[in-house]
């Protein structure tokens, strides 16, 4: 079923992409299961674009979409599930991920920074993670 309704939507195309990548239903397919996913961040990123473009502040329908890819991608090249393993490039997306609000991708930042996977090890990221931002002391003045 997600493989008819992945030809124009992008939910489709993250769950079709998943069940190819880990052969759910279906003979596995990773290297295909990639090109869903990419379909799907970028039909995602195209609406969202479209959105901010008509003056919405916070993207439009199609945000969820666009985070669950990038973040599927990221596990890709992590695990090289379809792809050549990446650390680089799982991490890139993870942080891309975590800056549109992922709290799984936030955690597997953490991870990225803890373990120095796909960077160096830096454990100060590890605890305030650059996309959270300098933190800022409450004081009762």
């Amino acid at each position: 079923m997600f493989g008819r309704l992945a030809e124009s939507n992008a939910m489709a195309q993250i769950m079709y992409g998943l069940a190819l990548r880990h052969g759910w239903g279906i003979p596995p397919d990773p290297p295909l299961a990639i090109n869903y996913l990419s379909r799907a961040a970028s039909n995602s990123a195209a609406v969202e674009s479209a959105a901010l473009s008509s003056g919405m502040k916070r993207g439009g329908a199609a945000k969820g979409e666009l985070v669950l890819a990038i973040y599927e991608l990221a596990n890709s090249f992590r695990h090289g599930w379809g792809v050549d393993k990446d650390p680089v490039a799982a991490r890139s997306y993870y942080e891309t991920a975590a800056n549109l609000g992922d709290t799984d991708a936030m955690n597997e930042v953490a991870r990225c920074y803890e373990e120095g996977f796909g960077g160096k090890k830096n454990r100060v990221s590890f605890i305030i993670p650059p996309f959270i931002g300098t933190p800022k002391l409450n004081t009762l003045d």
